[in-house]
């Protein structure tokens, strides 16, 4: 009866690792695709530990076999091939609507012929393109990704984009000048690549209606200076590692208050932004839903922030963030004891008719390992007590979490 059923063989996801069989894996994959009649596809082929001394030449050959119904499609290109996959410009994909790429450095020949091929994809709405060779190699000026996709790919279609590369500001303008029906957009920065930004002209602006996701590696800070996004929910900002600059305050509540969108989920990771600064930001956001701030040496995370938190049913003026949700907190909380954890009841167990906040529903703690942290577990104890959701984890080092 299984083997019947088409539909429960129209998805397959392989790892290559060292030491796997890889023609033993064919003998699997093919049989199982071949079980899936007409239905459109969604396949994976991630590569794992040793990739490098792997090579997927035969499963990409049968993936690509059955390009005619690739509907979602993740394929990493890290390790050496050559396979058929470098004349997929010639094929076509008429089913494909989600598609994305993880390249190492040494597979960047084959960006023309996916190009090609993803303009031929008339139903593609989300791209994600990702390079993780920290910088071995990423697009220069003179061959840039738009350079060759400028004039293919269907970017007024897609609604989510995902760039895991260093894209120069203007590019990135590009991007959302191209794709008017975005709705979720990661500009994300390649490790350890500082690229040298192309002058913008001072009269350049992208105003977009639909946008609203949006994930800034570090390196995308001056974009705040040329966007207007009056739809965005959702905001990220990756590590902040640029050592000559300081946090861009001014420039980011200035693209907030011309916005003037409700932002309901932040998420920071920075080392530079100061309690102050911190505390003025979340004084423009009364309709965040999610707080999520994280990064080692956040010293942010004091008395002076969580006492703004503090909801006092006797204040005339409101503590901030009134509809907070959920909370994470990561790096050096630098709190007196007690006052993290009357923040949080304070906010959690409050008469919700009488009220002027939203019950608290779930904290989340990520205490740096050089920290003496056993009271914050007492405290964060009691509250899970009381039927709070409260996770507790360590962050170490680069924000892995153990």
């Amino acid at each position: 009866m299984a083997l019947s059923l088409p539909d429960l063989w129209s998805s397959i996801s392989v790892e290559v690792n060292e030491g796997s069989n890889v023609q033993k894996m064919v003998e699997g994959i093919g049989p199982w695709l071949g079980r899936s009649g007409v239905w459109p596809l969604a396949i994976s082929l991630r590569m794992g530990h040793g990739h490098w001394k792997m090579n997927p030449d035969p499963i990409l050959d049968l993936f690509i076999s059955f390009i005619g119904r690739w509907e979602d499609v993740q394929l990493d290109l890290v390790g050496p091939f050559d396979s058929s996959i470098s004349s997929i410009h010639l094929l076509q994909a008429p089913l494909l609507k989600r598609f994305g790429v993880t390249f190492g450095f040494r597979t960047y020949e084959v960006v023309e012929p996916l190009f090609s091929m993803l303009s031929a994809s008339p139903h593609l709405t989300d791209l994600v393109w990702y390079n993780n060779d920290c910088g071995v190699y990423h697009m220069s000026d003179s061959e840039s990704l738009f350079d060759i996709a400028e004039l293919t790919i269907p970017w007024s279609q897609l609604t989510r984009f995902k760039m895991g590369d260093t894209l120069q500001v203007n590019e990135c303008l590009n991007v959302l000048h191209q794709c008017p029906n975005l709705i979720d957009c990661t500009f994300e920065s390649v490790p350890y690549v500082r690229p040298t930004w192309l002058p913008i002209p001072l009269d350049v602006s992208v105003v977009h209606q639909h946008l609203c996701a949006l994930t800034l590696g570090s390196q995308q800070y001056k974009l705040f200076d040329y966007l207007t996004l009056p739809a965005l929910c959702t905001f990220a900002l990756g590590g902040w590692d640029c050592d000559d600059e300081d946090w861009p305050q001014d420039s980011f509540t200035a693209f907030l208050l011309r916005s003037g969108c409700s932002l309901k989920t932040i998420k920071l990771r920075t080392t530079e932004v100061s309690g102050d600064q911190l505390m003025e930001l979340l004084g423009l956001l009364p309709t965040l839903t999610e707080l999520s701030i994280k990064g080692i040496g956040t010293h942010a995370l004091g008395d002076a922030l969580f006492h703004n938190l503090t909801y006092d049913g006797t204040a005339e003026e409101p503590c901030l963030c009134p509809e907070l949700e959920a909370i994470t907190l990561g790096g050096s909380i630098a709190s007196s004891k007690g006052v993290l954890a009357r923040m949080i009841e304070s906010r959690y167990c409050v008469d919700t008719s009488q009220s002027q906040i939203v019950c608290l529903q779930r904290v989340t703690i990520m205490l740096g390992y050089e920290k003496e942290w056993e009271e914050y577990l007492i405290e964060l104890e009691v509250m899970r007590n009381k039927g709070l959701s409260v996770v507790v984890e360590q962050e170490i080092y680069k924000g892995w979490l153990h």
